[in-house]
């Protein structure tokens, strides 16, 4: 890891840059405008082709946890260590304490965790922020208590509902303050936390103000979806309605954007259903790539559900920036999808699961123009009025000035080069 000036907060992160987290981006950007000096040190470095546009103006720089093999690591790990509690013997000692009492301890957590505390102290941080309350939630919290520094912790969706709730209410009890992106996380993680810490809801939100929609005059009505490829976000019964609408008689092209580890049992589904000519797969888009599918598209669709293990969406991101540029959305019940969809405002909703509901809903909009303009509409003004990102960025910021995690506003001396670091 590297060294650099004096840091305000070091933000722990589990893959970064990573293409379908924009909002981790745009929350830097924002702290970054607002004078926050950030580093940030992520758990790994993916391997995406693919980047955001705006990671140019992030000023930042990354470092990345290694792994623990090797003779050099192993040397750096016990320095690590040793520097720890030479620096505060008395608070080293109780934090390793907490750290082996915790319910996700191993030794390689620890080691992992010493190397980020130890790399937060040399930067002179003071205080840690932590996206996202699994992985990221263990490893930061530990460096936090092994550099006897404060914390908040941002929470979203797989990681409020998949982490088991001792080990949940252990990282939010400890933190100073906690975000969320949903009203149902919010009020999850607040009965977790059982009035120990403030939970605070703080939407991501998406760029709004965009120009009225166009109707792009398709000769074939043109779904989107847009999404990883993982098995909560429903593709495959998004495919199966596209079969039920086929059947019908109902002509549309559906193009699927995105990659992940479903990609090759979808494409065996769409073979499988005579849908070669209805289904299109388009591969991982960068954002400029991804703004043109959706000026081009008429409807977007998503068939969002819940996991056995408890693994759901929060507010998709892209159900939001469907909305802004005005297509009407068509999704599902899930509590997060309903807190930005207004059935019969902004789209319409079909029970998770439910091929046929979800292909009623598709051809109650593709066979009417109208009523799509008017949904559409009624999504753009809905980001417009709650979901903006300029709206919400700043609660963020505030939150963790509240917290005592970060001045309030300063003006920034120098505009640097972005850089990333090994």
């Amino acid at each position: 890891m590297r060294h650099s000036a004096s840091i305000d907060m070091v933000v722990v992160v589990n893959g970064f840059p990573r293409l379908s987290e924009t909002f981790v981006l745009q929350e830097l950007l924002d702290l970054e405008r607002r004078g926050a000096r950030l580093h940030i040190v992520a758990l790994r470095r993916p391997e995406e082709t693919i980047q955001q546009e705006a990671l140019a103006e992030l000023r930042a720089e990354v470092s990345y946890v290694p792994d623990l093999t090797g003779t050099a690591t192993r040397l750096a790990v016990r320095a690590a260590h040793g520097a720890l509690l030479l620096r505060r013997r008395a608070g080293y000692f109780d934090g390793v304490a907490r750290v082996i009492a915790s319910p996700d301890f191993s030794r390689t957590n620890l080691d992992r965790a010493a190397i980020i505390a130890h790399h937060a102290v040399r930067l002179g941080a003071r205080s840690m922020y932590i996206h996202f309350a699994h992985k990221p939630g263990t490893l930061g919290r530990f460096a936090a208590l092994l550099a006897c520094l404060p914390y908040g912790l941002s929470a979203h969706a797989k990681d409020i509902w998949c982490t088991p709730e001792r080990e949940l209410a252990c990282k939010v009890r400890d933190a100073r303050v906690v975000l969320t992106c949903t009203e149902e996380g919010r009020a999850h993680v607040a009965a977790v936390a059982g009035g120990r810490t403030d939970v605070v809801l703080a939407m991501h939100g998406v760029e709004a103000g965009r120009p009225r929609r166009v109707d792009p005059a398709n000769a074939v009505p043109v779904i989107l979806s847009v999404g990883r490829l993982v098995e909560k976000k429903g593709h495959d019964v998004l495919i199966r309605a596209a079969a039920l609408l086929c059947d019908q008689g109902q002509e549309f092209q559906l193009r699927i954007a995105g990659e992940g580890p479903e990609w090759p049992s979808l494409q065996r589904m769409v073979h499988e259903l005579g849908l070669v000519g209805h289904v299109s797969f388009l591969g991982p888009l960068a954002p400029a790539e991804v703004e043109l599918e959706y000026a081009r598209a008429d409807v977007f669709a998503l068939g969002c559900r819940e996991l056995a293990d408890g693994d759901r969406d929060g507010i998709p991101n892209v159900v939001l920036e469907a909305m802004a540029h005005g297509l009407p959305v068509v999704s599902t019940t899930l509590a997060g999808v309903s807190e930005a969809v207004r059935a019969g405002v902004t789209g319409l909703l079909a029970p998770p699961d439910d091929p046929a509901r979800l292909a009623s809903a598709l051809r109650t909009l593709l066979d009417d123009p109208g009523l799509r303009h008017r949904l559409g509409a009624g999504g753009r003004d809905r980001v417009a009025d709650t979901f903006s990102r300029a709206g919400n960025l700043p609660a963020v910021h505030a939150a963790l000035v509240r917290a005592g995690l970060l001045d309030g506003p300063r003006e920034l001396h120098t505009a640097t080069e972005s850089r990333i670091a090994a």
